[in-house]
């Protein structure tokens, strides 16, 4: 059964008699059901009535009642059914005639109605499929809509990000086609809605999923993760500033040395350079430096080598802001963290950035062929924190 129409095609479901007599047959063999017949309009709709077989190729089917100003049509080869379309919403009245038994007099006709009532429905969304791209890879999306009445609005708007993200919004927001850019490894779903003249809508999902492709990437992100500052007045807000770091373990390894990847040293074009390639697959890199929110930040090494390397998360400036819940995870390929570790809280005491907490969180261990071991570090039992300044000047956790 087609949507929209109210009666089987079947008579039996439609409450009409069955086993109709070919001869002699009586005025009541013509059976129209009491129900209406629901479509909607600039659709056909199929129409059912009861005919005496004798008579079916000699129905006549004709519109007896229309919406002012609709231009409706029938379509029928004269037998039990019919194909029924009108341009206009609203209640319509169908006549079924079959020529009258033969003592009524030439042109004779025996007939019964039926009624159609058309309503228009809301849009139709319909999104695109589900895409899987590496992290910071703008993805074009298109979504499409129709429906009975003109769609007036579009909106895009993300439903679910990954913790670590900041929840960039699709741009535009307000058109079929947009662009999103993941700016962490995990799922995200966006919805796509279309709103039609009258206000009805309807709406769809489709999901991105950020896979990592490189051998090692390490994410960071502090509390509340993934919110930026909301513009409401006397709302809680803060410009805090956390910066990941990765070092590569060496006997004279330093923060903030050649051997540790950061905002002062591993971003744009200029790498550092740790491993035998000189492709540059074995450098790491800092995509994202977050200065005034709350992340995510993250370092990636394509195809790490030989080594040890320990992650640490440095309470830069609070920007006004109090102490902040730093999380951190690991990513050895694909799109599952070997490690999440954290929140742990950092401060930043006035006095400079060097006084600024350090979580020596991990050392990471890559192993031959993929994947990777994670060992984190703690002292006495507690997350391993210590200043900047401190660290500088004095040994840090032993090497593994």
């Amino acid at each position: 059964m087609r949507r929209g129409v109210a009666c089987a095609a079947l008579l039996a479901a439609c409450g009409a008699r069955s086993a109709l007599d070919d001869d002699p047959w009586s005025p009541d063999a013509l059976y129209c059901t009491g129900g209406a017949f629901t479509g909607r309009p600039s659709r056909d709709t199929l129409l059912v009535a009861g005919v005496p077989r004798s008579l079916r190729g000699h129905v006549r089917w004709s519109v007896a009642d229309a919406v002012t100003g609709s231009s409706p049509t029938l379509r029928s080869d004269g037998g039990e059914t019919a194909n029924f379309t009108a341009d206009r919403e609203g209640d319509y009245t169908v006549r079924v005639a079959v020529p009258a038994p033969g003592d009524a007099g030439a042109g004779a006709e025996v007939s019964c109605s039926l009624s159609v009532q058309l309503h228009a429905t809301g849009p139709t969304a319909t999104c695109p499929s589900d895409v899987t791209v590496a992290p910071l890879t703008r993805v074009p999306l298109r979504a499409s809509a129709a429906g009975d009445h003109p769609v007036t609005a579009y909106r895009w708007t993300l439903v679910d990000a990954p913790a670590a993200s900041a929840r960039p919004a699709p741009d535009p927001g307000d058109a079929t086609a947009t662009r999103f850019t993941p700016d962490a490894v995990g799922d995200y779903r966006l919805r796509f809605t279309a709103t039609d003249d009258r206000g009805l809508a309807d709406a769809c999902e489709t999901a991105v999923h950020a896979v990592s492709p490189d051998g090692l990437r390490v994410e960071l992100w502090w509390d509340p993760p993934g919110r930026t500052c909301p513009t409401a007045a006397h709302a809680q807000c803060d410009h805090s500033d956390v910066d990941l770091h990765l070092l590569a373990l060496a006997p004279d390894a330093a923060w903030r040395g050649p051997a540790d990847c950061y905002y002062g040293d591993c971003t744009g074009p200029s790498r550092l350079h740790w491993g035998p390639s000189a492709t540059g697959v074995n450098d790491p890199h800092l995509d994202l430096d977050d200065t005034d929110g709350h992340g995510p930040e993250n370092i990636d090494v394509p195809q790490p080598a030989a080594g040890v390397y320990r992650i640490g998360v440095h309470y830069y400036d609070p920007h006004g802001a109090g102490p902040e819940a730093a999380s951190v995870a690991v990513f050895c390929g694909g799109a599952t963290p070997v490690a999440v570790l954290g929140p742990v809280t950092l401060n930043a005491p006035s006095g400079g950035w060097l006084l600024g907490d350090l979580w020596v969180a991990a050392d990471v261990r890559p192993r031959p062929g993929g994947g990777c071991d994670v060992r984190p570090i703690a002292r006495a039992g507690a997350p391993w924190i210590t200043s900047l300044d401190e660290a500088l000047r004095t040994p840090g956790p032993p090497s593994p």
